[in-house]
């Protein structure tokens, strides 16, 4: 029975080994993919969202400022991720660094909290447009949305300079290896805050907000709709000529958007949650079949991850035609400059030659 027991143990070694390989080639491929889509994907939700089109409603600065966030992050995490599998002798380079020690870790830290409240001030946003109250529609506003924008990145800059203040390298005496970590006596606090409520604050507290503003946009859709409906049957038409109102195509666009986002963003996040949690506070199963799954949902948990940031350009194409229309004005735009520019530059080219 013991020998059965130890051929099975040993075969899902083996089970475990081949797909630890595969998965680890697989990921090799699917950073690189992701890189790509999402870098692409973020300059053109920037390039659109500064449209004239788009750019004066309030909502769309916190989705422009998530994805200025979110094109850093792809530098940050990503871009090193790659640096690292293709080039592990130039990213030992740059993680032996102390401005990496300092400044890497400071982004690693910031950036996802920041796009992760960038969101949040989107929902606050359209949940108060959407409102019928007077008093929480003034909330909704270019002027106080640029703003807050900037309040929130001067809070995530200051409370993250404890990483850079906190982290550097520290000669290990044991290993006789030097280590990025923190250096001073508080080292307890420092790893609960970037490990302990950096997960929290991201994985439980921030899709707690979304959920919840989420639920009361559409809330305050169907009862704006109503109303509407109500007002259109008693022959007063007034409320569907307001610019403001949730009638406007523009922020009808926006919601959508919206919704569908913070949507995949609390699905997207949820495994990483759920895997950090795991390893947090319990360790790694002996079970060998257990530990199998476990290595493979950490794989889809951390390309889930990383997709968050990547598919907002995607998402908002698909989900609004307002967001396509814009796009497609912004690169018929393009297109025309930069074909008036070869023309002119063909004539004056032609003319000169004659001459």
């Amino acid at each position: 029975m013991s020998n059965i027991t130890l051929a099975t143990d040993r075969s899902l070694v083996d089970t475990i080994t081949r797909v630890s390989e595969i998965l680890l080639i697989f990921d090799s491929y699917m950073i690189v993919m992701l890189y790509i889509t999402g870098v692409v994907g973020a300059i053109l939700n920037i390039i659109t969202f500064l449209q004239k089109q788009i750019r004066r409603n309030p909502c769309s600065l916190y989705f422009l400022s998530t994805s200025v966030v979110d094109l850093g992050i792809m530098q940050v995490f990503l871009l090193m991720e790659i640096i690292t599998r293709f080039n592990p002798i130039f990213s030992t380079l740059i993680y032996s660094t102390r401005v990496w020690c300092k400044l890497g870790n400071y982004m690693t830290f910031v950036f996802p909290c920041l796009t992760s409240c960038y969101l949040t001030l989107a929902s606050f946003d359209r949940f108060c447009m959407s409102s019928l109250n007077q008093t929480l529609r003034k909330w909704s506003r270019l002027i106080i949305s640029r703003i807050v924008v900037i309040i929130m990145l001067m809070i995530w800059a200051l409370f993250g300079l404890h990483v850079p203040i906190a982290y550097d390298y520290v000669q290990d005496s044991i290993t006789n290896t030097s280590r990025c970590t923190v250096q001073t006596s508080l080292a307890a606090v420092f790893i609960a805050i970037d490990g302990y409520f950096f997960s929290l604050f991201n994985g439980v507290i921030i899709p707690f907000l979304l959920l919840m503003f989420g639920i009361m946009i559409i809330h305050n859709v169907k009862k704006s709709r109503r109303r509407v409906t109500t007002q259109v049957e008693s022959g007063n038409n007034s409320l569907l000529h307001g610019t403001g109102g949730i009638s406007n195509r523009q922020n009808s666009h926006m919601i959508k958007m919206l919704l569908v986002q913070v949507s995949l963003r609390i699905i997207f996040h949820l495994p990483y949650t759920v895997i950090y949690l795991l390893s947090f506070y319990r360790r790694l199963s002996s079970d060998l079949e257990s530990l199998l799954l476990y290595i493979i949902f950490s794989y889809i948990a951390r390309w889930l991850y990383y997709g968050n940031f990547c598919k907002k350009f995607y998402v908002n194409t698909l989900t609004s035609a307002l967001f396509r229309d814009s796009l497609r004005l912004q690169c018929v735009n393009f297109l025309l400059q930069h074909r008036i520019s070869i023309i002119l530059r063909t004539f004056f080219s032609t003319h000169t030659n004659n001459r």
